[in-house]
Protein backbone atom coordinates (compact mmCIF):
# COMPACT_ATOMS: atom_id res chain seq x y z
CA UNK A 1 0.00 0.00 0.00
CA UNK A 2 1.38 3.74 -1.06
CA UNK A 3 -0.55 6.48 0.77
CA UNK A 4 0.73 10.04 -0.42
CA UNK A 5 0.26 12.87 1.86
CA UNK A 6 2.27 15.24 0.18
CA UNK A 7 5.04 15.75 -2.54
CA UNK A 8 8.02 15.53 -0.26
CA UNK A 9 6.21 12.55 1.63
CA UNK A 10 4.56 9.21 1.54
CA UNK A 11 3.70 6.14 3.77
CA UNK A 12 3.91 2.87 2.00
CA UNK A 13 3.44 -0.47 3.95
CA UNK A 14 4.80 -3.90 3.49
CA UNK A 15 3.73 -7.33 5.32
CA UNK A 16 5.86 -6.27 8.52
CA UNK A 17 5.62 -2.54 8.85
CA UNK A 18 4.78 0.93 7.72
CA UNK A 19 7.55 3.18 6.35
CA UNK A 20 7.61 6.70 6.01
CA UNK A 21 9.51 8.00 2.74
CA UNK A 22 10.83 11.16 1.80
CA UNK A 23 11.38 12.23 -2.10
CA UNK A 24 15.02 12.75 -2.77
CA UNK A 25 16.84 13.25 -6.59
CA UNK A 26 19.68 10.46 -6.50
CA UNK A 27 21.89 10.74 -9.30
CA UNK A 28 19.38 12.87 -11.37
CA UNK A 29 16.82 10.92 -10.93
CA UNK A 30 13.78 11.11 -8.09
CA UNK A 31 13.28 8.38 -5.80
CA UNK A 32 12.19 7.48 -2.15
CA UNK A 33 13.98 7.27 0.69
CA UNK A 34 12.53 5.14 3.52
CA UNK A 35 13.30 7.07 6.98
CA UNK A 36 11.67 5.88 9.27
CA UNK A 37 9.43 2.75 10.73
CA UNK A 38 6.35 1.67 12.41
CA UNK A 39 4.66 -1.02 13.92
CA UNK A 40 1.01 0.76 13.01
CA UNK A 41 -0.27 2.98 10.49
CA UNK A 42 -1.73 5.27 13.90
CA UNK A 43 1.88 5.07 14.61
CA UNK A 44 3.25 6.26 11.74
CA UNK A 45 0.73 8.87 11.06
CA UNK A 46 1.70 10.44 14.75
CA UNK A 47 5.23 9.78 13.71
CA UNK A 48 5.38 11.67 10.33
CA UNK A 49 3.17 14.72 11.94
CA UNK A 50 5.43 14.84 14.67
CA UNK A 51 8.63 14.98 11.78
CA UNK A 52 6.56 17.43 9.99
CA UNK A 53 6.49 20.01 13.05
CA UNK A 54 10.01 19.17 14.13
CA UNK A 55 11.13 20.33 10.61
CA UNK A 56 9.76 23.71 10.15
CA UNK A 57 10.94 26.96 10.01
CA UNK A 58 8.91 28.05 13.48
CA UNK A 59 10.60 30.64 14.84
CA UNK A 60 8.08 31.60 17.95
CA UNK A 61 5.29 29.52 19.59
CA UNK A 62 2.44 30.96 17.57
CA UNK A 63 4.59 30.01 14.33
CA UNK A 64 4.75 26.74 15.69
CA UNK A 65 1.18 25.98 16.76
CA UNK A 66 0.29 27.22 12.83
CA UNK A 67 2.38 24.84 11.51
CA UNK A 68 0.63 22.08 13.58
CA UNK A 69 -3.02 22.95 12.36
CA UNK A 70 -1.32 23.25 8.88
CA UNK A 71 -0.06 19.26 9.48
CA UNK A 72 -2.92 18.14 10.90
CA UNK A 73 -5.04 19.66 8.09
CA UNK A 74 -2.26 18.16 5.11
CA UNK A 75 -2.98 14.61 7.13
CA UNK A 76 -6.49 14.43 7.67
CA UNK A 77 -6.95 15.40 3.65
CA UNK A 78 -3.96 12.77 2.67
CA UNK A 79 -5.99 10.20 4.70
CA UNK A 80 -9.65 10.56 3.62
CA UNK A 81 -10.61 8.82 1.00
CA UNK A 82 -12.53 10.28 -1.92
CA UNK A 83 -14.00 8.73 -4.64
CA UNK A 84 -13.97 9.62 -8.04
CA UNK A 85 -17.12 11.55 -9.41
CA UNK A 86 -18.47 12.61 -6.28
CA UNK A 87 -18.15 16.36 -6.68
CA UNK A 88 -20.70 15.76 -9.49
CA UNK A 89 -22.54 14.50 -6.61
CA UNK A 90 -22.31 17.38 -4.73
CA UNK A 91 -23.06 19.98 -7.31
CA UNK A 92 -26.35 18.02 -8.45
CA UNK A 93 -27.55 17.80 -4.35
CA UNK A 94 -26.99 21.12 -3.95
CA UNK A 95 -29.19 22.76 -6.49
CA UNK A 96 -26.06 23.93 -8.45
Amino acid sequence: MIIPINVQYRIVSDEYQWIIQRKRTRKGKEDWQARLYYPTLKAAVEGLGELMVRESKAQTLTDALTHVDHVATTLSQALTPTIEGLEHLKKVGSGQ
